[in-house]
């Protein structure tokens, strides 16, 4: 009864405008009622609400100042954990340019402007440009693995060039405590291939996102740099070097 609940609060709003201002979770939303992590928030279906708790326990039991929203969408976490008093620096990152004009819209409805930093690109382990290929269905899986885009070609029909960098050639940080949220896509190793001198050198703990194909690499890649693994939420796995 609850999933036929909940279908049928999606094609009622699928029925009005496409894009809409809603209030959920005490925050303003703009919404995309065809989008299907939108359609979440819209119908009220709890989404990925365990990770977001656990981010908020990572960071009050570790004291953790600096968080990266890394594949950050339409900004669920950044603008959830903005309120976290001790994160002095949020930066969120999403090379999709229709995701990070949503993100950026998100941000000035709940006065967020200057309390996040929005990067228009997309972390690898290089600077260049890539493909992003993109399903018009669900924005939030897009990626920049080619192979998971032939697996699955009639989804990833719309490819775009977007702009990459490596998270150290943008940040020069050392000896701070940090979250890092990770939801790429496929392109976990590439990302954190990237980040090797900030893991290294920074008290941080981790949520990635891995894919059933990713997931030992990601597990080796985290124990080689010293990190321990601190379970998992779904598709989500937690590492720390604290």
């Amino acid at each position: 009864m609850r999933k036929l609940h909940w279908s049928l609060l999606k094609r009622l709003y699928r029925m009005g405008g496409r894009f809409g201002v809603h209030a959920r979770l005490e925050r303003r939303w703009l919404l995309d009622n065809r989008n299907w992590i939108d359609q979440q928030l819209l119908i009220r279906r709890p989404y990925e609400v365990e990770q977001i708790a656990r981010c908020r326990q990572m960071i009050r039991e570790h004291g953790l100042t600096h968080f990266f929203d890394i594949g950050a969408n339409f900004g669920l976490y950044s603008v959830l954990l903005s309120d976290e008093p001790s994160l002095a620096e949020m930066h969120a990152f999403e090379p999709l340019p229709r995701n990070a004009h949503q993100l950026a819209a998100n941000l000035y409805l709940n006065g967020l402007d200057n309390r996040v930093k929005l990067h228009e690109l997309a972390l690898s382990d290089r600077t260049g440009e890539v493909d992003l290929f993109v399903d018009p269905h669900s924005t939030g899986v897009s990626t920049l693995m080619s192979a998971q885009s032939r697996y699955r070609q009639e989804a990833y029909r719309i490819s775009i060039r977007v702009e990459t960098r490596a998270f150290d050639e943008l940040f020069g940080l050392g000896g701070i405590r940090a979250l890092v949220k990770m939801d790429v896509e496929g392109a976990e190793i590439l990302v954190l291939s990237g980040m090797k001198g900030f893991l290294v050198g920074n008290d941080v703990v981790l949520q990635v996102e891995t894919m059933p194909q990713t997931q030992e690499q990601v597990d080796a890649f985290m124990a080689a740099a010293s990190y321990r693994p601190l379970g998992r939420l779904g598709a989500d796995a937690y590492y720390t070097n604290l």
